[in-house]
């Protein structure tokens, strides 16, 4: 990956980590409404950390010199579905692969040491969110779906 695509794919997660965030927090809500206040409780912890990532991302673009328009060039190419249920919510968020395409990025700045040391911690928050929607997932499994939702509440 060259310096320019991973500058590129930077302005990407900048992007998916703010409509990540919007997303997470309206689902959070309506787990709330559901009562399913440990799953919501996960999914606002969740939109936090992701808006948090999001203003990291768009702080480090402005310091490299880039403007606020190319981050919302990234989101323009994005959709960020909303969802009632929520195994279907945790399915969609599941993506492994995030790790890999954020490691590799990480490799395409290594000549710069404070946006390669933020892509890191990404991969271990990344690492963290892939291991609760893992084991979550599980909890569906062996305990049933209607279980896994009560013992949600």
């Amino acid at each position: 990956m060259t310096k320019e695509e991973a500058l590129k794919k930077f302005a990407f997660y900048g992007a998916a980590w703010f409509g990540n965030s919007k997303q997470h927090f309206a689902f959070s809500a309506y787990c709330r409404l559901q009562g399913w206040n440990k799953l919501a409780d996960k999914w606002k912890e969740e939109a936090e950390e992701e808006w948090t990532e999001a203003e990291e991302v768009l702080n480090r673009l402005v310091e490299l010199g880039c403007k606020p328009a190319d981050l919302q060039e990234a989101m323009k190419t994005m959709e960020f579905p909303f969802y009632d249920d929520p195994k279907q919510q945790i399915e969609s968020d599941y993506a492994p692969d995030a790790i890999k395409d954020l490691s590799e990025m990480a490799a395409a700045f290594a000549d710069d040491y404070i946006t390669q040391k933020l892509i890191y911690k990404w991969i271990e928050d990344e690492k963290d969110h892939m291991a609760w929607e893992a084991q979550y997932l599980n909890y569906i499994e062996k305990l049933g779906y209607e279980n896994f939702l009560t013992a949600m509440m």
